[in-house]
């Protein structure tokens, strides 16, 4: 009796131990979620609450359709730690990132240093490479030093979207593959039309012109004799001769996928605090 009531407080025990194990891994899954829900962080209060929300809702679907995590993060100060720093612990420490690599980019501002870094993990350091961070940097920055935040992260949360579509595609943005906002695509288009366009009309005139010009050097024939030149041809005798024949080869050149056509890429460091390596690039305003 006494090692049946001891095997059952044994099973009671461990029957607890699990349920609070799953308790505490089912805690735990929670607070992850929240956290890497969470794709707005403006403690800097940089944001109208309209504007914080929209963007949450942007970022959140764009970081759901590829899988990538695309966060913005405003900050007091860095607390006395370099901004690249700050920001690579920031993403880490906070759950931030898809799968194993924790794939994804973020953009944190920080008030009183005046600097932001866009840090990048895992797959999103061959999405976004020095080359499209700096692309990034160039489009945000404007906005930040005129005050105009909302404007900055809704270009930021454009531009995200842009590389993640075209490394989807294949061929990541790169300095073998430079980019080119869409309004300046849609003139460029409409130029090369307007070009094609000028070159057919222009070719359609010549041509015309030159049919116009032969039709006017023709002459009225009364008679069919006056078509012929008289003595002008004679066939005596006709014959086919085989003689040689000549084989012409031409190797064609194929395109050599190894060699050449590749972009900068991607400059990498190790991440404080864990979490592997990161690419990025900070910027002040």
């Amino acid at each position: 009796m006494k090692t049946e009531s001891a095997g059952r407080r044994l099973a009671n025990r461990q029957l607890k131990l699990l349920v609070l194990l799953l308790l505490g891994l089912y805690c735990f899954g929670l607070c992850a979620s929240a956290a890497n829900d969470t794709k707005v962080v403006d403690e800097a209060g940089l944001l109208t609450y309209e504007e914080e929300q929209e963007l949450q809702e942007r970022l959140s679907g764009i970081a759901e359709e590829y899988q990538s995590d695309v966060v913005v993060a405003t900050v007091d100060s860095c607390r006395g730690m370099d901004v690249q720093s700050f920001t690579d612990r920031y993403y880490y420490e906070n759950g931030y990132g898809y799968g194993p690599e924790i794939d994804g980019i973020i953009l944190l501002v920080s008030m009183q240093e005046r600097r932001f870094h866009l840090a990048t993990r895992g797959s999103a350091i061959d999405t976004f490479t020095d080359y499209g961070l700096e692309v990034i940097d160039d489009e945000i920055t404007p906005y930040l030093r005129e005050g105009e935040y909302a404007k900055a992260f809704e270009t930021f949360a454009d531009l995200a979207e842009e590389f993640l579509e075209e490394d989807e595609n294949g061929l990541p943005y790169d300095t073998n593959h430079v980019y080119e906002d869409r309004s300046a695509r849609l003139v460029n288009s409409m130029i090369h039309f307007m070009f094609a366009m000028g070159i057919g009309l222009f070719a359609a005139i010549v041509t015309l012109v030159v049919l116009f010009q032969q039709l006017r050097s023709v002459h009225v024939k009364n008679e069919a004799r006056d078509y012929v030149r008289s003595g002008s041809f004679r066939v005596t005798r006709a014959n086919d001769i085989f003689l040689y024949r000549t084989v012409s080869r031409r190797k064609i050149e194929r395109e050599n996928s190894s060699g050449g056509g590749h972009g900068g890429g991607s400059m990498t460091h190790s991440a404080p605090g864990g979490g592997g390596r990161a690419g990025g690039r900070s910027g002040s305003f």
